[in-house]
């Protein structure tokens, strides 16, 4: 009975294992050595607008560039689990693996076992130079900083800038970029130009009104907010609309989200730098498998998948720009 009992367990487990190499949407991936590629896209948030879309420039990739496409990864910031799950990807002899850096130090040793195990391993969203990869795609996050900067320019029309910047964590390094974008395109501005506070959210909707909240409460200077994550922009026309301070505040987000676009149309949020997150996936797909099969890498290391700055006046038309 004994022996029985241990046989079941074994079972039990082997069939964990297996779940958790399966794809997106659940569905087994099969056996890694079956003779297909099979590319992980371990993504910081795994139910996220703005990540969803580049997992559909993933999964647009694996039917083209024909891999098996498996996208995991937390439900909210979590860079040990993103750890894991890329360590769970070696484990189950992966081919490629797609990922962000979201915080470099921390996720180095995951990425050095990638370098170790030959795995080639692609960067979305930020870099790091300290861990080897095949590739970076992802914005720019100066020239994002940089036309987000020239449209609140144009908009403050020579106003004195107090702002508040709200980014994801403080050590991702695509927000560090990015808000250092925004501080180096308006260093000289005009006006004069003030970081009132500089927050961080977790890419949480309820901390980023809490945080908004306090602020514009302490801070009545606060003339700006400038949001380097994707809650950043509804969480401060929320908190702008509870307040009334929509004469006060002139919102600029980060991304083209559902609700953020609704307030634009609304004229609560006055623009949105959006990414291409679509291209970060397909691009991923198609830089790995290229490599894998005929070891030619890309032409370029880092390569800018493209952003650009979307108010009411190109609400309609952006995407098709942005596309091209």
């Amino acid at each position: 009975m004994k022996k029985i009992v241990i046989i079941l367990a074994a079972c039990v487990l082997a069939t964990i294992c297996v779940a958790a190499c399966g794809d997106g949407d659940g569905g087994s991936q099969g056996a890694a050595n079956d003779g297909e590629l099979h590319i992980t896209f371990v993504t910081p948030l795994v139910a996220h607008p703005v990540w969803d879309v580049a997992r559909d420039g993933f999964e647009d990739g694996a039917k083209d560039f024909g891999f098996n496409s498996q996208y995991v990864g937390p439900q909210g910031i979590d860079p040990a689990e993103m750890v894991n799950l890329i360590e769970i990807a070696l484990a189950a002899e992966v081919d490629g693996i797609i990922t962000m850096p979201i915080a470099p130090e921390a996720m180095r040793p995951a990425f050095k076992k990638c370098e170790e195990a030959e795995v080639p391993v692609v960067f979305v969203g930020a870099e790091d130079d300290e861990s080897t990869a095949l590739a970076f795609i992802g914005t720019n996050e100066a020239e994002l900083g940089r036309q987000g900067a020239a449209g609140l320019v144009a908009i403050m029309d020579g106003e004195p800038i107090r702002a508040h910047i709200l980014q994801s964590t403080m050590d991702a390094s695509f927000a560090i970029k990015a808000r250092d974008g925004y501080l180096a395109a308006l260093a000289d501005y005009p006006g004069g130009f003030e970081m009132v506070l500089n927050e961080p959210c977790n890419s949480d909707m309820m901390i980023a009104m809490e945080r908004y909240q306090n602020a514009f409460t302490a801070h009545p200077d606060i003339n700006v907010a400038i949001g380097v994550c994707g809650e950043a922009g509804p969480a401060a026309a929320k908190v702008v609309l509870e307040m009334g301070l929509l004469d006060r505040i002139t919102i600029i987000a980060i991304d083209d989200v559902e609700e953020t676009m609704d307030f634009i149309r609304e004229g609560v949020i006055t623009g949105t730098m959006a990414q291409n997150f679509y291209m970060m996936g397909y691009l991923g797909g198609d830089f790995l498998t290229t490599f894998i099969r005929d070891g030619q890498k890309p032409a370029n290391f880092s390569n800018d998948s493209g952003s650009i700055f979307v108010t009411l006046d190109n609400i309609n038309s952006y995407a098709e720009a942005l596309k091209g």
